[in-house]
């Protein structure tokens, strides 16, 4: 799942870059962003450490930020930065577990991904604690229901299309640990980055 990830956030990238009139690159990119979260919840549960886990999402989400506000002329912090935002909230109300003060953590982190402008904003931690902590129809129906709303408040009807790598999700998960189909880390790690640097090059270059 993580080459079906990359796949689909590239062309999604490259059909917001050179094609913006044509949906179809947009629909298909509508799947990586699901299959990315599910797999930080899922990396949340299998680090050795989960502090250099974060520390991992933090520096990936400032080593991507520059490539990333170059090609798409925006200060929005990218979807690394998200994640990162998004999985800290998560350990730190875990390390707390059953005490109501940790709910203060998503709390606020829901705040900053709005207040600052992160890319997908509070959608992308409330879809990581839908996946951390939901299953099966559970996981379908509220994954739906976050679109639904995400789609009346931000008027992004192509957002629904995300909900079909949630179904996998949902009732297939093992699909996702299977590791004879993983990327090799090194490039799982590095793809966001480097792919967002390499179209932004592609974009001086003339055919």
């Amino acid at each position: 799942m993580q080459w079906i990830a990359m796949l689909t956030m590239l062309i999604d990238h490259i059909g917001l870059v050179w094609f913006p009139d044509s949906p179809m690159w947009r629909i298909v990119g509508r799947i990586a962003f699901p299959v990315y979260t599910y797999l930080i919840a899922f990396g949340l549960t299998r680090a050795r450490s989960v502090p250099k886990y974060l520390l991992r999402l933090g520096g990936l989400a400032v080593l991507s930020q520059a490539p990333f506000s170059l090609l798409f002329d925006t200060w929005t912090i990218n979807v690394i930065g998200t994640f990162f935002v998004s999985a800290a909230a998560v350990y730190g109300m875990e390390r707390i577990k059953g005490n109501p003060v940790g709910y203060l953590f998503p709390i606020g982190a829901a705040l900053l991904l709005e207040a600052v402008a992160f890319d997908y904003g509070a959608y992308g931690l409330l879809l990581l604690l839908i996946f951390r902590y939901t299953t099966r129809h559970a996981t379908l129906l509220l994954h739906f229901g976050l679109n639904i709303l995400y789609v009346l408040l931000f008027q992004a009807p192509l957002q629904v299309f995300s909900i079909v790598p949630t179904l996998a999700i949902a009732y297939a998960p093992s699909v996702f640990a299977t590791a004879a189909y993983r990327a090799p880390s090194w490039l799982w790690r590095s793809f966001y980055p480097v792919h967002l640097a390499f179209l932004f090059i592609l974009t001086f270059v003339k055919f």
